[in-house]
């Protein structure tokens, strides 16, 4: 009799440990859409949408795709807010077939949001450790970013169909959860970030001056969970839209630039509070997280709003 007792007992902790395990392996509802962002141009300023298209290589809206474009040195190395702080003070705007650059003291610049590759001239450009071929965009926009910054630079384009990085490839000193086939173009590592507003309001706590969204530059914030509950997403599900968690979304210096003035923080934050409770083994240091890195799965169209399921790791 106390054998089968025990037999049952078994059975039940068994049974009760896989209802444990499928229960955190199954969706659940953690969050709302609460903004959305497109940055069309690498480190210029975003578009904030009520609407996006998730894609394969990132997010899409009115035939823009999220950093298919990027300013360069002539030579053909990318440029950033990390080198070029001003940036940040660039505008853009889409006009029908159009893509307008707005910046201080500057004319309108006025170029097609998707240039043809037989008028234009194939370069390459380095970003990180790949080079790849993109669209050279012209002695107009060269002329514009070149006076803008006082420098020579140039403009480059990723049309979808040419050549993209992937983020399968990037060369961390941790592992990441990249799969082949995680497509790009000029982003950092990947082509979604997603971060908390529960996070940010945490580390507004911790700073004199608040700083927005904007300093981060993430493509979906999500309201309605705990600071940093995105950490622990494994699957997310937006509408049929479907996204895996590759990474936690390291932290640099282009945090620290104003969004507002172009101008980086001399006290270095909000980057360097991120430091002080924001880094785990077996990042560095250096590199506090703040939000996720996300790979798409499924294609669908998501809106401010939407319900936000996620399987937990």
């Amino acid at each position: 009799m106390d054998n089968i007792l025990l037999a049952l007992a078994g059975t039940s902790f068994f049974k009760y440990a896989a209802y444990l395990y499928m229960s955190k392996r199954s969706y659940q509802c953690v969050g709302t859409v609460s903004e959305l962002y497109l940055y069309p141009v690498k480190s210029c300023k975003g578009l904030k949408v009520n609407s996006l298209r998730c894609t394969r290589l990132g997010v899409e809206y009115d035939g823009m795709f999220d950093r298919h474009w990027v300013f360069a040195t002539e030579d053909g190395q990318w440029i950033t807010q990390r080198q070029e702080p001003r940036m940040a003070l660039i505008s853009i705007s889409l006009h029908g077939d159009e893509i307008h650059f707005d910046a201080p003291g500057m004319s309108t610049l006025k170029l097609p949001k998707d240039p043809k590759k037989e008028q234009c001239k194939v370069k390459k450009v380095q970003v990180k450790m790949d080079i790849i071929d993109s669209l050279d965009c012209g002695s107009e926009a060269a002329a514009w970013i070149s006076k803008y910054l006082g420098r020579k630079m140039c403009l480059h384009y990723s049309p979808s169909d040419m050549e993209k990085r992937d983020a399968v490839n990037a060369q961390k000193l941790w592992s990441h959860d990249a799969k082949p086939g995680d497509l790009f173009a000029f982003s950092d590592y990947c082509a979604y970030m997603m971060l908390s507003q529960s996070g940010l309001d945490e580390l507004n706590n911790r700073l004199a001056e608040p700083v927005t969204c904007l300093n981060f530059r993430s493509n979906i914030i999500v309201k309605g969970c705990p600071p940093y509950d995105e950490d622990y997403w494994d699957v997310i599900k937006i509408r049929n839209a479907k996204f895996r968690n590759i990474d936690a979304c390291t932290r640099c210096m282009l945090t620290t630039v104003d969004p507002f003035k172009g101008e980086m923080s001399k006290d270095e934050e909000p980057l360097k509070t991120l430091k002080t409770y924001r880094a785990f083994e077996p990042y560095p240091p250096s590199k506090p997280l703040f939000g996720i890195h996300l790979a798409n799965d499924v294609e669908d169209v998501i809106h401010v709003g939407d319900p936000i399921y996620a399987i937990r790791k």
